[in-house]
């Protein structure tokens, strides 16, 4: 391991399955794993070498210069946010996280889960994800610094679909493991991959799939979508204009099984 790892993800972009790569590499490797948030405040001095320093949300305030030390390498994951908002709003529905069960913007005495769950259609649940906890996220991908020559920028459909693990071997000899090193990094991702080890499911995961939002995006929700974020997926490089919004149905797969339910 020639270099410390810095692992920066966002809400929905393969965050767990990252971690749990990460930490069966540095376990293997005898390197100091630190959660950025479990340890905010004293990152610091949690960083003694070689170590692997993992961020989910890739905000790092007053940490930030860790980002610039010469003896680091980071990954930096983002992911289609038509398809983080789909995720994030099956996942909201039934989480346990603690702040799921506070009371939601606007509504008194109702938690964030409860008012996700009481909306009647996809459409709904999602305009109420899209302008509440999924906005942040977006918003986080958008400001982050893509500049840094220290740091990969990888897609997270890039790594689901990369069954070869030719992808992910580049991402290893970037992040500086060693010659000797690399079969036992493609080991610890084949074994949490859901198209490896992981095939049998994950409580954490409901798809995984790319492309999800196909399923779900009307042109009413791509118009909700492009009013709040007017040019995020041709910046992070997924559409290079609105003409995507042309080829929606008005009746995807999943309003058609809603209103087949209904009836």
């Amino acid at each position: 391991m020639k270099y410390n790892i810095v692992v920066a993800t966002h809400h929905k972009t393969g965050t767990v399955w990252m971690m749990s790569v990460f930490k069966s590499i540095a376990k293997r490797l005898g390197s100091r794993y630190v959660d950025f948030w479990s340890h905010y405040g004293r990152v610091h001095r949690q960083l003694r070498k070689p170590f692997v320093l993992f961020n989910y949300d890739s905000t790092f305030l007053q940490h930030a210069d860790v980002l610039d030390r010469d003896d680091v390498r980071i990954l930096h994951l983002i992911r289609d946010p038509r398809d983080i908002l789909i995720s994030a709003m099956h996942y909201h529905k039934t989480s346990a996280e603690t702040w799921l069960r506070q009371t939601a913007p606007g509504d008194d005495g109702i938690t964030y889960q409860d008012k996700l769950n009481s909306l009647a259609t996809p459409f709904e649940q999602c305009v109420f994800e899209l302008e509440n906890a999924t906005s942040s996220t977006i918003e986080a991908m958008l400001n982050w610094q893509y500049d840094r020559a220290n740091c990969l920028e990888v897609r997270y459909e890039d790594l689901r679909l990369d069954h070869s693990m030719d992808r992910w071997s580049q991402i290893l000899a970037f992040v500086g493991l060693q010659e000797n090193e690399l079969e036992m990094g493609r080991e610890c991702f084949w074994k949490h991959s859901l198209f490896g080890g992981a095939a049998g499911g994950n409580r954490h995961v409901r798809s995984g799939d790319v492309a999800q939002w196909k399923r779900y995006f009307t042109p009413a929700l791509a118009d909700a979508f492009v009013e709040r974020f007017p040019d995020a997926l041709q910046l992070l490089g997924y559409e290079r204009d609105h003409s995507w919004i042309d080829d929606l149905d008005e009746a995807p797969e999943v309003e058609r099984l809603v209103s087949a339910r209904a009836g």
